[in-house]
């Protein structure tokens, strides 16, 4: 089967350090971009490429919330897990009405997000 693709869209340089660290110990190979124009981009020249996308809300160029939408819009079927410092229950209702699979909260353990992505894999 080979490895599950993951991309990571999150402006942050310490998040994507994170996630490497979460995942070198498993079957999932990481990408990361840093907005969500740049994930928009690469999904468009090959739609089939990732397994999930980890998505941050709060992005320069194109939020998370933007990013979801463009997606979903274009037909997109990857699930996608919103990982936010953002808690409000609306937040979080309207993203899952939105179309993500799943919702983290910021900040999380290695042991977390590896359940989680599992969790919505094997959905």
């Amino acid at each position: 089967m080979g490895k599950l693709k993951i991309l990571s869209v999150d402006d942050s340089k310490s998040i994507h350090a994170f996630l490497r660290d979460c995942l070198s110990q498993t079957t999932y190979s990481l990408e990361c971009v840093f907005d969500g124009e740049e994930a928009i981009l690469k999904i468009k020249e090959n739609p089939n490429s990732f397994d999930l996308i980890l998505l941050d809300w709060e992005m320069p160029i194109k939020d998370g919330p933007s990013t979801l939408q463009e997606l979903r819009g274009m037909g997109i079927k990857i699930p996608i897990v919103m990982l936010t410092s953002k808690n409000d229950p609306e937040d979080i209702l309207q993203m899952i009405q939105a179309g993500v699979s799943e919702y983290m909260m910021k900040p999380f353990t290695a042991d977390i997000l590896i359940e989680k992505i599992q969790q919505v894999l094997s959905e």
